[in-house]
């Protein structure tokens, strides 16, 4: 289907469809396959982020959408249009990567504005850079060319010209990684900010939970070109599909270690070493070796009479409420670790009980990975 530029222009945001979408890099006779049938919905001005490890696809998909990366097989569709075919400079985009791209004989200032005013005519473009400069904490930078600037600067500058241009859609790869921490808390929120008062359409890249948990209305996990699953931040973090999404996500990292199944009339029970936990599952098999998932979020230590109970190895007093790893003779390669309240206060060497709500514990197949439910 043939789509002229203007199509693609006006109207606010667009939805955003990828459908059956495949890359693979041919390298050898089989290939490598970077993304593996890919099916993403994003709807009008929803924000979105592409969460995983470094190789997992989510910057080659980024590419494809963006047009700088052919597509093996499938569609991607902007509003109603299929784009597999219009160069970048026809998507009507708004790009910023991780590898900046600034023009180096222009200042921030030139870079800014030749962006702003390509293909359009703009009334005031110095008024408009100056708010956005305001806005990222980047004014001070206005009259630098790309040399002189930090990675960090220019990461700001590349998330400036991204956004200048007001686009329906605006596909973000790492947009923060560069930044301090100060920097980034500031920049983070004021993107939240401006995509939400812009409306853009939004994909960003990152490997950073924190950050895809609190810019995303609904993040997509991914791992091995394949979205493990996609959802709002809270359904991801409260109802893992898989074993690599419970790790993934979570900071501290969930608790994984094995137990075995045990049936108890209509209870489903995992027994750890002499311990008993009572889950949620109802599709377990009795006997069965599974992979057991305690979120140190969810555990309770004080005044638990019945669960795992272990030796504090290592307590931390993080004054809101205190870390404690736990040594468990049913668990003997690693220590386990609960996240209990500031008044319970524990040392090392002593002995605590500690358990979690049943819908809190989560199973998984041992071999597969998939949640038992």
């Amino acid at each position: 289907m043939s789509v002229k530029v203007e199509e693609l222009h006006g109207g606010g945001a667009l939805p955003l469809r990828i459908r059956n979408v495949r890359k693979v890099y041919r390298t050898g006779k089989k290939g490598v396959e970077a993304v593996k049938n890919m099916n993403l919905d994003i709807e009008p001005g929803e924000l979105i982020t592409l969460l995983g490890p470094s190789g997992c696809g989510k910057t080659t998909t980024l590419r494809m959408v963006a047009g700088l990366e052919t597509i093996t097989a499938g569609d991607v569709f902007i509003g109603d249009s299929r784009v597999n075919d219009l160069p970048p400079s026809k998507r009507n985009v708004g790009v910023g990567f991780e590898s900046y791209a600034l023009y180096p004989p222009l200042n921030v200032r030139e870079n800014l504005s030749y962006g702003l005013k390509a293909g359009r005519r703009v009334a005031d473009p110095d008024k408009i850079v100056d708010e956005l400069a305001d806005r990222l904490e980047m004014r001070d930078l206005l009259s630098l060319r790309p040399a002189s600037l930090s990675s960090g600067q220019k990461q700001r500058v590349a998330l400036a010209r991204a956004l200048i241009r007001k686009p329906p859609v605006l596909l973000l790869d790492e947009p923060l990684g560069h930044l301090d921490a100060a920097a980034r808390q500031h920049v983070r929120r004021e993107l939240k900010l401006l995509q939400r008062q812009f409306g853009y359409t939004t994909i960003v890249v990152t490997h950073d939970q924190l950050e895809a948990m609190t810019l995303s209305d609904r993040m997509a996990v991914m791992n091995g070109g394949i979205i493990q699953q996609y959802g709002t931040p809270d359904e991801i973090f409260d109802d893992p599909a898989n074993i690599f999404v419970a790790d993934f996500v979570g900071e501290p990292s969930i608790n994984l270690f094995p137990a075995t199944v045990v049936r108890d009339g209509g209870r489903t029970l995992v027994r750890v070493g002499a311990d008993v936990l009572e889950v949620a599952a109802r599709t377990a098999t009795d006997g069965a070796e599974v992979m057991v998932g305690l979120r140190p979020q969810d555990c309770h230590g004080k005044g638990v009479t019945k669960g795992l109970t272990g030796t504090v190895f290592v307590y931390e007093d993080l004054l809101e409420h205190g870390i404690a790893r736990v040594n468990h003779p049913g668990v003997p390669d690693k220590p386990l670790v609960i996240q209990t309240p500031a008044e319970l206060q524990l040392s090392p060497g002593a002995s605590v009980t500690f358990s979690a709500p049943p819908n809190r514990i989560y199973l998984f197949d041992k071999d597969s990975g998939v949640r038992i439910r």
